[in-house]
């Protein structure tokens, strides 16, 4: 069975563990009895640089794979398909029929009236609030007097647009709300009963904790979706935050509150939500290191973490569990994550069999890509091969230009942040040559005599096969498709690496 799997991602880890996934994806991550998967993106914080970022990566993506992902023959008859870019990851709008009402072509969807503080939210031409109903609500939430410094971040006067900054409370209510947004109602009639969900979110800030149950409770208060399979994952605590009085800030997100507001959320969704979803998934990790304090906005642009790509293999897990396995007679599933062995830097050799066959594979196989692309391709300016598919296009055409920021900054950058994070996920050695680029294995270089008769993955070597795999593809794949042609090349170049690698290191070398 063929089908399309929505993915919401809420909040800033929401955005960020779907910024993993897209790198993921990228790399070639296979997906079974998949159509199309479709992120949503859910974030009241309109200026948040997260999932600015995130934004960005996906349509990048998406340019990417409709110029150049392929699937045809070779002159034997086997196919040709490209292994990067292989999910069609793409917008809700992709989804619409002709005549419908049109909604944007973006990954994200956007609230409505957010411009303004929470009383005026809830109350927006000033009719409804007295003085009866304004004891009550203050009572309910923080309305400290206008004198006060603090004030534009106490919680009736909290500005929206500018996130929830820790307080689920505000959260809930405006969550409320979702039903009404044209782009969701469009979400809830495209999604078919045989289709899948997955819930991203993290459970001890405001933004993912009020947003998540609110959601469980639209899906399943839509009979058509009632029985549809439901997955999620929960991201605990993965990080602190510096004190306001060092890194500057409001002061309204405090470290010391994520794990009382994770207890108690995880003892409403123990309440409320048991049995509702199909598949529960936790990561966390134990942080010491605080990340500089951001309350939201275009400041908040948190490096990488390893946690987040281990939560977006969860999606991918999720995804392709088959249909009995998550039949349990609405009993929900846990899933927790696990490597071999603790420690604060962490490589290939510390995953177990399913995450390195299914995830660092594809992952090595795209990082030779991008190493090539980036460091090789421009030694090569004077082949035939360069001269036919970049020379005149790689800094003025627009997918060529999108893949360069895509290899060089989403994705190289993405590795960068996580192998300068506290926890290092650290697979590559990126500023090495290729026999060195994998943490923990180097190609040997053979010699006979004191005469090197192998040098490995060469400068030599890589020039070679790239000019005969770019022989072959010329016979398949035409001039007016060399986008096709040049990703097709680095498929080939980069499975050529990984023959001579021959395998990923493992605990045992």
């Amino acid at each position: 069975m063929i089908r399309n799997t929505f993915i919401f991602g809420i909040g800033g880890t929401g955005a960020r563990v779907v910024r993993s996934l897209t790198m993921l994806l990228a790399a070639g991550t296979k997906l079974n009895d998949t159509n199309k998967v479709i992120p949503v993106i859910i974030d009241v914080d309109a200026k948040n640089a997260d999932t600015t970022r995130t934004l960005k990566a996906l349509e990048a993506y998406k340019t990417i794979r409709k110029k150049a992902y392929i699937t045809q023959k070779n002159v034997d008859g086997s196919d040709i398909a490209t292994v990067f870019f292989n999910t069609n990851l793409n917008t809700l709008s992709s989804l619409q029929t002709e005549g419908a009402e049109k909604i944007d072509d973006s990954f994200q969807l956007k609230f409505d009236n957010l411009e303004t503080s929470f009383i005026k939210y809830i109350d927006p031409k000033e009719e409804l609030v007295n003085d009866v109903t304004m004891d009550f609500l203050r009572a309910l939430y923080d309305d400290t007097p206008s004198s006060h410094t603090n004030f534009e971040n106490t919680e009736l006067n909290l500005r929206l647009d500018e996130g929830f900054k820790g307080n689920p409370n505000i959260g809930c209510v405006v969550f409320n709300s979702l039903s009404n947004l044209k782009e969701y109602q469009f979400v809830a009639k495209s999604i078919n009963p045989d289709d899948r969900i997955f819930i991203v979110s993290s459970i001890f800030g405001g933004t993912g904790s009020s947003g998540f149950p609110q959601l469980i409770k639209l899906i399943k208060g839509d009979d058509r979706l009632r029985n549809i399979k439901l997955g999620a994952l929960t991201v605990m605590p993965y990080y602190k935050i510096a004190d306001k009085n060092k890194a500057g800030g409001d002061g309204n997100i405090k470290s010391g509150s994520f794990d009382a507001k994770t207890e108690a959320a995880l003892t409403y969704y123990s309440k409320h939500l048991a049995g509702k979803l199909n598949a529960l998934y936790h990561v966390w990790d134990n942080p010491i290191k605080q990340y500089d304090y951001n309350a939201g906005g275009d400041a908040q642009l948190d490096p990488a973490h390893l946690v987040e790509m281990i939560g977006a293999t969860a999606v991918i897990d999720f995804i392709n569990k088959p249909d009995e396995m998550l039949n349990q007679n609405s009993t929900t599933k846990y899933f927790d994550y696990g490597i071999i062995q603790e420690s604060a830097a962490v490589d290939f050799r510390h995953f177990y069999e399913w995450s390195s066959k299914q995830i660092m594979e594809p992952l090595a196989l795209f990082s030779y890509a991008m190493k090539i692309y980036l460091d090789y391709f421009p030694k090569f300016k004077d082949m035939a091969f360069y001269k036919d598919l970049l020379a005149d296009k790689i800094h003025s055409d627009i997918f060529y230009q999108t893949l360069s920021t895509f290899l060089g900054t989403h994705f190289k950058g993405w590795l960068k942040e996580m192998a300068d994070n506290e926890r290092r996920f650290e697979p590559f050695q990126l500023n090495e040559e290729l026999n060195s680029f994998i943490t923990g294995k180097i190609i040997p270089i053979k010699k006979v005599l004191g005469v090197t008769i192998n040098s490995g993955l060469s400068e030599l070597f890589i020039k070679e096969r790239l000019g005969k795999i770019e022989d072959e593809l010329k016979k398949t794949i035409p001039d007016p498709e060399k986008e096709k042609r040049l990703l097709q090349l680095l498929n080939q170049v980069a499975q050529d690496c990984y023959k001579v690698l021959d395998s990923l290191p493992t605990m045992t070398e």
